[in-house]
């Protein structure tokens, strides 16, 4: 869960600074691919759940390389769509083990953050796959766009800035859809926090309890030293008064 999540914070601050090239690309799709296996493994305990995630990060990785080794781009949204699949799996698994009852620890909030940074980053292929839709449902400003279509960082950007509602506005959406979109990353984002704080206190408070009554129902049911038990008391017969 651990490298699970650093990967996923390194994705989500670091990416954004550089500009990949080809190869640098198709080293970010091994990675992602291995990203996903990790988690997979890390948060998921059914193995049909694992074995398709596994399928769809293997074919994911396929079509990516057949696109940059072939001339042809027409199987660009296929790869997105992957990409949106395996992500949105990982995040339900992974709030899922997140929120299930127990006891309060750091695998927990790990999951928590993961969860959020995979919010993040499904609306970002989202985004992406719209964008090859139809290349104007997003503004940017002048000379960001022309390094969109093998350049995600900046549609990271914009993802999280919706995600946390501090968008500067620098990067808008026109289209229809694309604004439904963003509101609902935005509602996502501010319900995720809201619900997720919210069930890891109210699990923390019950297992308080719980341990609570354990620790009175055996003190309650330990003897005291030096006390005899009722049943010995009663059992010694009263002295006759002569």
């Amino acid at each position: 869960m651990v490298f699970f999540v650093g990967f996923l914070v390194l994705t989500t601050i670091v990416l954004p600074v550089f500009s990949l090239s080809q190869a640098g690309q198709l080293a970010l799709s091994l990675a992602f691919g291995m990203m996903i296996i990790f988690g997979a493994f890390a948060t998921i305990h059914h193995r049909t759940a694992i074995y398709l995630v596994i399928g769809l990060t293997v074919a994911t990785f396929s079509v990516n390389l057949m696109i940059d080794l072939g001339p042809s781009h027409r199987f660009t949204p296929l790869e997105s769509a992957l990409r949106v699949a395996c992500l949105s799996i990982m995040f339900c698994m992974t709030l899922k083990r997140t929120l299930r009852p127990g006891r309060i620890d750091g695998y927990r909030v790990l999951g928590g953050i993961a969860g959020y940074l995979l919010i993040g980053l499904t609306w970002t292929f989202g985004y992406q796959l719209l964008l090859q839709q139809a290349p104007s449902a997003i503004h940017f400003e002048p000379g960001v766009a022309k390094s969109l279509p093998g350049q995600p960082s900046h549609l990271i950007y914009f993802s999280f800035t919706t995600l946390t509602t501090v968008g500067f506005g620098d990067i808008h959406p026109v289209n229809p859809l694309a604004r439904a979109l963003t509101m609902a990353e935005a509602l996502v984002g501010q319900l995720y926090i809201a619900i997720l704080i919210a069930s890891l206190v109210g699990m923390a408070l019950q297992t308080r309890s719980v341990e609570g009554e354990e620790i009175a129902n055996r003190i309650s049911t330990k003897p005291v030293a030096g006390c005899s038990p009722r049943w010995k008391r009663s059992s010694v017969p009263a002295r006759r008064a002569d």
